[in-house]
């Protein structure tokens, strides 16, 4: 049991794996480099193995080295995990949260979102972080943040997802739109007439697919970065948008010439609430989503 690896020492092979770099990785660990290199050599010695090859300035893990990384990073994971655990049991939903939110939610809900977090949860210091989805499950992954507010579906086999609410699509139109295209099939609308997010915003997919709008020569090929940006294009009568319930009820097409009809066949997305499978704070996050479920199911209703 004595010449068990130390925790630190997993620390700082992962730092260099990291960075890259022995100097960059003893600065990322507040230590001097001729610290971190004597640790590093004192953990091969003690597993009896190079880990690093080292060449002037440069290195190279081996490839037990890349393996003991892989290992190193879920000892890491479950020792950070069993002090989560303990500090979820003495005081839940305190300290620091982390919560990721996609800009199609995070547009809508994130003030009123901080806002009722601190009434709910006065000793939690609530952090939020607006990003795209594939960026937000990296960082999930990663634990640069705790927790993440999704659109469904999406790839997330990783993660434990609880789902909050169902957030309805709408057409939405100019005002002086002509009522006779106001049919039930959206694949009749005019050419070119369908504007979208770009394809890195899930919403857009979400969209296509919940409304069964498969005819492309309906979609036009301008994508837009933003929610308002699609909004300009309907409002000077360059065509028609999807969007979904829950920006509605935030007052986004307030003082616009706009009206909205609801998307066929009940389209939805869904919004869930996502977390590692690995971490300790599995009772402060249940209880986090019970809590907020009700906040989001009204933004949604």
């Amino acid at each position: 049991m004595n010449n068990l690896p130390s925790i630190k020492q997993l620390q700082y092979l992962l730092a260099v794996h990291q960075e890259q770099h022995f100097g960059r990785a003893a600065q990322a660990c507040f230590i001097g480099q001729s610290t971190l290199s004597s640790a590093i050599q004192n953990l091969e010695e003690n597993l009896g193995c190079q880990l690093i090859e080292r060449e002037n300035r440069s290195l190279m893990f081996t490839p037990i080295g890349e393996e003991v990384v892989e290992r190193a990073k879920k000892i890491i994971d479950d020792s950070i995990s069993v002090k989560e655990l303990t500090k979820s049991f003495l005081t839940p939903l305190s300290g620091k949260l982390t919560l990721g939110l996609i800009p199609t939610i995070a547009s809508f809900i994130a003030a009123d979102l901080y806002h009722f977090c601190q009434v709910e949860f006065p000793n939690l210091e609530l952090v939020l972080i607006e990003d795209t989805s594939d960026n937000l499950l990296d960082k999930l992954e990663k634990g640069l943040v705790d927790l993440t507010i999704l659109a469904l579906p999406y790839d997330t086999n990783k993660f434990h997802i609880k789902v909050l609410a169902q957030d309805k699509f709408n057409l939405v139109m100019h005002q002086d739109f002509d009522a006779s295209m106001e049919v039930i099939d959206f694949n009749l609308l005019p050419k070119s007439s369908v504007f979208l997010l770009a394809r890195e915003h899930c919403m857009t997919e979400h969209a296509l697919s919940a409304c069964h709008l498969s005819q492309s020569q309906c979609i036009n090929p301008f994508e837009a970065t933003n929610v308002h940006t699609l909004l300009s294009m309907v409002e000077n009568k360059l065509g028609v948008t999807f969007l979904p319930q829950m920006a509605l009820n935030a007052g986004i097409l307030a003082h616009k010439d706009m009206r909205f009809m609801p998307a066929q066949d009940d389209a939805y997305r869904e919004i869930g609430l996502l977390w590692r499978k690995t971490t300790g704070r599995i009772r402060d996050f249940r209880l986090f989503s019970e809590k907020i479920t009700p906040f989001i199911k009204d933004k949604c209703s």
